[in-house]
């Protein structure tokens, strides 16, 4: 069995790393703000934001069909995914600011312009992130390579996690008393954002030079016939299914977790609610630069499913029995912020490297390279996921009479904001940890894989037969 391959190191993390700043930044953010943002300085009602909500985000779902394949057969001399990064440097901190600009007039006129603008925004947003998530499965060396490589993307957009979640009430409502309007300051704090993504972009494009295999290139055909036969050949590998059905399932959980909070603590925990979800994303931050370290060496000792089912678990059973207890104070509240941190980095922090050990499997299979295929289909089948949770999560706060312009709302409100918030968070998250545990794919059986690529790229003898049934039964 040949060693995995080292190198590139720090370096090559890092480079990596801040090309997830758009991601980092502008999908956290629309996920916690936007919806606070149309109830607040727009003024649009809870129903008309949320299809607004849910619109834009299917954009992400149908774009994904799309784009992988499209990088996958993209014929560059500067190879598949680095064109496109250079692309979204520009489009898409554009977009962002569009999106986040307070537009007169009614109801009805402006949920069209945020929609479109929205949608537009999706489109090349998951553009950007098929290739950005693909090119990982370029540069990475293998199973343990790929959990450092993810190690450092979740530090790097953990920081950036400081901007786009803790800081946005706090620094909105400083410009504010600095004499600017609510819209002028969610606005400038839009573009304060895309600035810094466009640096991290331009930083990885540069830094990552020569790293992508130019020379490996999807040459099927881009029909539909071709396109829909390249999935359903995709769907036939267990392990990618199982990936998608648990992403499918976590989506949900953190969707509705994100969504909800901003609302729950406004509502539910009294006092300052600027100050004090600054202060849930900061320690929520700061409990990310413990989380990353431990799940990473755990991750390493014992694989990354074992880990991944271990901090989903303990996620959803912690929030599970909090919603029982009851969620009323800061203290409680930064307790279940623990345990939601726990399971986010545990699930988020290793899913894509995951995707990368199926790339493998698929050119085991098949002898060819779709990774931007494998994080397309997976991304348009759970970018449903997050519109069906957002569109849930504000059919269900309307239900319960929810109204974002009052300042405390009517007991089931607050009833439901608990439900959204802490205990279908919680169900989901032992959901997914179910789902994670009967995904097969090990270390040792990875290397394997590894192995026998390395075997059929050298010309030499395949794997003797008991190896390769090892491989087969993660197939099955």
């Amino acid at each position: 069995m040949t060693a995995e391959k080292k190198k590139g190191g720090l370096r090559k993390y890092v480079a990596y790393g801040t090309g997830f700043l758009g991601d980092a930044l502008y999908y956290q953010f629309i996920s916690s703000y936007l919806l606070v943002f149309l109830t607040g300085a727009v003024g649009m009602s809870p129903k008309d934001a949320g299809t607004v909500g849910s619109i834009i985000v299917l954009a992400d779902a149908a774009g994904s069909l799309f784009v992988g394949r499209f990088t996958d057969g993209l014929k560059c001399r500067y190879g598949r995914r680095r064109p496109v990064l250079l692309f979204s440097a520009f489009v898409l901190p554009l977009l962002f600011c569009l999106l986040f600009l307070t537009v007169p007039g009614a109801d009805p006129q402006r949920v069209v312009y945020y929609t479109a603008t929205g949608l537009l925004f999706y489109l090349f947003f998951i553009l950007y992130f098929v290739s950005q998530t693909a090119f990982g499965a370029d540069i990475s060396d293998g199973y343990d390579d790929s959990i450092k490589m993810n190690s450092t993307v979740s530090f790097i957009t953990n920081l950036a996690m400081l901007a786009c979640l803790a800081m946005p009430l706090p620094v909105i409502k400083w410009l504010q008393n600095r004499g600017m309007t609510p819209s002028s300051a969610w606005f400038a704090f839009a573009a304060g954002m895309s600035a810094i993504v466009l640096c991290g972009l331009l930083f990885c494009w540069n830094e990552t030079r020569g790293r992508e295999k130019l020379g490996v290139v999807d040459t099927k055909s881009q029909s539909w016939r071709e396109m829909l036969r390249d999935y359903r050949e995709l769907l036939q590998i267990k392990p990618y299914r199982r990936l998608i059905e648990t992403k499918f399932i976590l989506n949900f959980c953190y969707t509705m977790y994100s969504s909800a909070m901003v609302f729950f603590i406004t509502y539910c925990i009294g006092g300052d609610s600027e100050w004090i979800t600054s202060l849930a994303y900061t320690f929520n931050t700061l409990l990310g630069f413990a989380v990353i370290p431990l799940v990473t060496g755990i991750a390493l000792k014992y694989g990354k499913r074992r880990m991944t089912v271990m901090t989903s678990a303990f996620y959803g059973v912690a929030g599970i029995v909090l919603y029982f207890i009851g969620i009323h104070s800061v203290p409680f509240l930064l307790l279940y912020v623990l345990v939601h941190s726990v399971g986010v980095h545990g699930f988020w922090q290793l899913y894509s490297t995951n995707l990368y050990d199926v790339a493998d499997l698929d050119e085991y299979r098949s002898g060819r390279r779709r990774e931007g295929n494998i994080v397309g289909l997976q991304s348009f089948i759970c970018g449903i996921s997050v519109s069906l949770t957002v569109r849930i999560l504000t059919l269900l706060l309307d239900s319960a009479g929810f109204d974002g312009s009052l300042a405390a709302q009517d007991a089931p409100a607050l009833r439901m904001l608990q439900i959204c918030f802490i205990l279908l968070p919680g169900i989901s998250s032992v959901a997914g940890a179910v789902s994670m545990y009967l995904y097969k794919v090990e270390r040792q059986g990875h290397l394997l894989v590894r192995e026998a690529l390395d075997r059929r790229k050298a010309g030499e003898p395949p794997l003797d037969d008991a190896d390769a049934t090892k491989i087969e039964a993660m197939l099955r």
